[in-house]
């Protein structure tokens, strides 16, 4: 498995990222967010029909542990888990705390071709499966419509 990651400074940037790897060939499966509030990660996550690092990325014993760990332990243990080395999780870690946005795919790279054909192209031109940029003020709304409240 590979694992290609891109840090960026917003909601918007997260969202030309996850752009920019579907454009070379990922699918939505292979791309996933991570970001230092877990709310933030929730949302951006459902926006973009991306996923967040989860039991199925870091075996029970891991998701078990983070239970007990700090949130910077949590964050850099989930990025082990997608192959991401200690040391570079520690410095990928920092940047989330600043308020970055992780935005990575993880990926077999032994049988990947990017080899499209001019009906891929044409097909994805009529139904393209870009995500909607979120309205000015953030894709999170504090009170009755905000997380954990009613609409």
């Amino acid at each position: 498995m590979r694992t290609k990651v891109k840090l960026v400074e917003g909601e918007e940037y997260a969202i030309r990222a996850i752009r920019g790897f579907r454009e070379e060939g990922h699918s939505l499966n292979e791309i996933y967010v991570l970001a230092h509030d877990d709310d933030r990660t929730e949302g951006l996550s459902r926006l973009t029909d991306t996923n967040t690092i989860g039991v199925m990325e870091e075996g029970m014993a891991t998701a078990f542990a983070n239970l007990f760990r700090s949130r910077g332990d949590q964050l850099r243990a989930k990025m082990e888990s997608l192959g991401i080395s200690a040391l570079e999780a520690e410095r990928y870690e920092k940047e989330l705390d600043k308020g970055r946005i992780m935005v990575l795919v993880w990926y077999e790279d032994e049988t990947r071709t990017f080899e499209r054909t001019d009906e891929d192209l044409a097909r994805r031109r009529e139904h393209p499966e870009d995500v909607a940029i979120p309205p000015m003020g953030g894709i999170y709304m504090s009170g009755p419509g905000g997380p954990g409240g009613t609409v």
